[in-house]
């Protein structure tokens, strides 16, 4: 083989590794943007059950709710006014 042959061949073969690793590159970012694209979805579904949580919270530890499970679940009421004792210092 001449000096040409052999140039060709070994360029030939530098770019068939440099093609396959372009592939194998360009595989792995999209790999890499599915992963990131479910990453974010699940944040916003995190958030919007956080968001669902914190108005689910204050919704039970509202005073109206409050009084209303002690009345209906606990039998609760309200102590009439000779039962309310008021210390002042």
């Amino acid at each position: 083989m001449n000096m040409h042959n052999i140039l060709t061949v070994v360029l030939a073969l530098i770019l068939m590794v440099v093609l396959v690793n372009y592939v194998y590159f360009q595989n792995e970012t999209r790999k890499v943007f599915a992963a990131t694209q479910q990453v974010e979805k699940e944040m916003l579904d995190i958030n919007a059950e956080y968001a669902r949580l914190q108005i689910e919270k204050s919704t039970l530890v509202s005073n109206n709710r409050i009084e209303q499970v002690a009345r209906e679940q606990l039998n609760m009421k309200m102590p009439e006014n000779e039962q309310v004792l008021v210390i002042i210092r």
